[in-house]
């Protein structure tokens, strides 16, 4: 990679780390659309995405967990759901970092990348602090799933505001970047 900006990398990694804070979007995914992400695998979503910062069990096969310091906070908008409403702008890149199957669950963990054209600064590249951020976020999963789901995040209307995957349309066909 001859054209490689590392001082514009490590810039952008000071810039996205700090502040982490997990969202989460549980869903059933089809196997196929599942089988479509694998590690280091940069997705784009192209509309809004919701997640919620309500972080307990799940009733669902599959947790999309987002890393991001750059989520908007619309909880306060919300109308009596309590969601904990966080959202990603339309056409947002996400990394993902790991798929971790824990018993009959599945977490897709997703770092949410800069929203300008700087994600394209992580692709073919690995850095080794997120080896830490899988192992702690595997380890976060694993106790949460032994809990129950927060009754706002298992309703039919949150579950079909998430039942979607992020990156691809339905049939798994994954959207251009």
């Amino acid at each position: 990679m001859q054209n490689f900006n590392t001082e514009l990398f490590e810039k952008t990694i000071n810039e996205i780390l700090p502040g982490l804070t997990m969202f989460v979007r549980d869903v059933n995914l089809s196997p196929q659309c599942a089988g479509k992400y694998h590690n280091d695998l940069i997705i784009k979503e192209r509309g809004f995405t919701d997640a919620s910062a309500r972080v307990m069990g799940m009733k669902t096969s599959h947790r999309f967990a987002i890393l991001s310091n750059h989520m908007a906070n619309l909880s306060a908008m919300e109308q009596g759901t309590n969601w904990g409403l966080f959202v990603a702008q339309r056409d947002s890149h996400f990394l993902v970092l790991d798929v971790y199957e824990y018993f009959d669950m599945t977490q897709i963990l997703l770092l949410h990348l800069p929203d300008d054209e700087r994600w394209k600064l992580f692709q073919n590249v690995h850095c080794n602090v997120f080896n830490d951020l899988v192992e702690m976020c595997r380890q976060r999963f694993e106790n949460k799933c032994e809990l129950e789901a927060i009754p706002e995040l298992a309703t039919d209307e949150w579950l079909k505001r998430c039942a979607f995957p992020l990156g691809m349309d339905e049939n798994g066909n994954l959207f251009d970047l």
